[in-house]
């Protein structure tokens, strides 16, 4: 068998990683050979098969995301159209729940947002989809389908079906109730163990499974506890929407006697190394004081569970961490997610900075390096990989190159300042995973896709799910009054 090409990549500016933690190199240089870095830093002296100058860029490790858009998202929807409960974020209780896209519909879903990942610089996704367009939750088929989409566009991904006991319902007098249906949440449970088994076999280096519970409101206490021995059992990471929302620190407080939402993940044993955490807000349970805070912060430290900030989503709905600075005192690991459109990761760490600034009130509570090691080495932790979030030997050849040229981009005083300030996924001109080009002058390499055709086809479809919107929203209204115009709109008839 021939020996792989060994390729030196070099720029302006390379994020290599030493003792612990990144480091720049200006110029620099990336040298590797198939999956695996050789060498970072400066004049390589051995010989290389291929040379790629990316001349005025940033070269440093991708990006991973720990609540991955996977979908055509309709959180986008809710921005100026409030309350979330009237407009359809939280379905009628009277609605006849049924799949409101079909399958091909879904499939496209999947092509549409792990291209966008791509394109923004996210090697390592765990995606995630919504259930508000579902007659129940996922299923394997379609998570089939995920993995070869991912497979083929050359996307690190870790993935399965999402599953549920129940869900919030607005009940006819506008309170906010629950619907559940424990065997159907406990059958999904098993269904997404042997997806697990499924996927993992395939001996893809570049596709994991993993369990994607919804949300630990919509979880029983038997979904909880068999969650909690399936996750041991495979020894997979799990992720689960927790201490995100009033509605669901309400709701677990009420079922489960007064307890915070990570108490009732410690008590099922669900705290642990494996457990991703979006968004992590609501802290200390239905009445915080200083006192319960401070013990839902020990039980994240302790237990070495993983937060995982959506700074983008969670600021579109007035609410962020207020918590960061104890949080990242008692050494709780973070990590990033994009979570709704775009999926931006260089936009998510700005606003993210600023937002915890904001919270905080206090200016050097976050820098950009703070969170460009939540996009990559949190994440890495996160999912217990030491071998990606980082560019070092040893280490994946997983490498995005953002181009520092840009007029935009401003002045370069810092590279990582600079991009996390100044820049966006556009300025994402390349993307390397496991040592193949996978986005390359903003174009797909292992998979063309016609971009334009894909932008298209996604406003057809998402313009087709909105009119299903009067049928799942609170009394029924017609579009019109769910989603106004921001101005007083004239058109053509």
């Amino acid at each position: 068998m021939a020996a792989q090409k060994i390729t030196r990549l070099s720029a302006a500016w390379v994020v290599g990683y030493q003792n612990g933690d990144h480091r720049l190199y200006s110029p620099g240089e990336v040298v590797y050979q198939g999956e695996r870095v050789l060498f970072v830093g400066q004049h390589y002296a051995g010989a290389v098969d291929e040379e790629i100058n990316a001349g005025n860029a940033l070269v440093g490790p991708g990006f991973i995301d720990l609540d991955a858009l996977g979908d055509l998202d309709t959180t986008v929807l809710g921005f100026d159209n409030q309350p979330g409960w009237q407009k359809g974020r939280v379905v009628a209780a009277d609605w006849q729940r049924r799949d409101l896209y079909s399958r091909e519909e879904l499939n496209f879903n999947k092509l549409y947002a792990y291209t966008h990942l791509l394109l923004n610089g996210v090697t390592s996704a765990v995606p995630i989809t919504s259930i508000l367009y579902r007659q129940w939750a996922e299923d394997t088929d379609e998570y089939r389908h995920a993995a070869d989409v991912a497979e083929s566009l050359g996307l690190r991904a870790w993935l399965g079906p999402a599953f549920m006991s129940g869900h919030s319902v607005v009940e006819a007098d506008g309170q906010i109730g629950m619907r559940f249906d424990e065997e159907r949440g406990l059958a999904g449970l098993e269904e997404a163990e042997r997806f697990i088994e499924e996927i993992n076999s395939r001996g893809s280096p570049i596709l994991r499974g993993f369990l994607a519970p919804d949300r630990i409101e919509g979880s029983t206490p038997a979904l909880l506890a068999a969650l909690s021995e399936t996750a041991h059992r495979q020894g997979c990471s799990v992720r689960l929407h927790c201490c995100q929302s009033e509605l669901e620190v309400n709701e677990v407080d009420r079922r489960f006697q007064g307890r915070s939402s990570l108490q009732v993940l410690a008590d099922a044993g669900l705290l642990h190394n494996k457990m991703l955490l979006p968004h992590g807000q609501f802290l200390g349970g239905k009445s915080p004081t200083q006192a319960s805070i401070a013990r839902d912060i020990r039980l994240l430290a302790d237990s070495d569970a993983n937060l995982v900030l959506c700074p983008l989503v969670s600021g579109r709905h007035a609410k962020y961490l207020e918590q960061y600075l104890p949080l990242r005192e008692a050494g709780v690991n973070m990590g990033l997610g994009t979570d709704t459109f775009p999926p931006d990761m260089l936009t998510n760490m700005h606003l993210g900075a600023l937002l915890s600034r904001v919270v905080t009130q206090n200016v050097q509570a976050a820098s950009a390096a703070d969170y460009y090691r939540m996009a990559t080495l949190g994440g890495a932790k996160a999912l217990g990989r030491e071998d990606i979030g980082r560019l070092c030997p040893g280490a994946q050849a997983d490498i995005t190159i953002i181009s520092l040229a840009e007029p935009a981009m401003g002045q370069i005083f810092d590279p990582i300042t600079a991009v996390v300030i100044n820049g966006n996924g556009r300025d994402v001109r390349g993307v390397i995973i496991a040592g193949e080009k996978v986005v390359w002058d903003r174009q797909l390499v292992k998979r063309r896709v016609d971009l334009d055709q894909l932008h298209h086809q996604a406003q057809r479809q998402f313009e087709k799910l909105m009119l299903t919107y009067p049928e799942r929203s609170f009394q029924h209204p017609p579009c019109s009054p769910l989603f106004t115009p921001s101005f007083p709109l004239n058109s053509h008839a």
